[in-house]
């Protein structure tokens, strides 16, 4: 259900949602279910060097499988010394489509801070 307020439909039952979550430090991969997206599964990370450590959606998936390979993945990047020069959030919340319709300029992609 990929309609502006399909978020609110995702509040309060994260648990149920969830395939998998990864904390530790300042470091959160969070990977789940949603309904506010073209693809059901996706992966939103907070990391302080990337948004002001606010949430980047940073990979879409089709199936719960896809979900928890791709979560892997996050977590060892962003674990790793290396980290990324730049995350693209990639989210298709339609929420995010009406502001750029109303002319918010909303700045998807992130320049690693030091």
């Amino acid at each position: 259900m990929n309609n502006i307020f399909g978020f609110l439909g995702m509040m309060g039952n994260h648990q149920e949602r969830l395939v998998d979550r990864y904390e530790e430090g300042d470091v959160i991969v969070d990977t789940c279910l949603v309904n506010d997206s073209n693809q059901p599964y996706e992966t939103g990370i907070k990391h302080q060097c990337y948004n002001n450590s606010d949430w980047v959606i940073v990979e879409l998936y089709d199936t719960k499988e896809e979900a928890q390979v791709g979560h892997n993945k996050w977590v060892k990047t962003l674990t790793s010394k290396n980290l990324p020069k730049t995350l693209k959030d990639v989210s298709t919340a339609e929420i995010l489509k009406w502001g750029n319709n109303l002319g918010v300029d909303i700045d998807r992609e992130f320049i690693k801070e030091d």
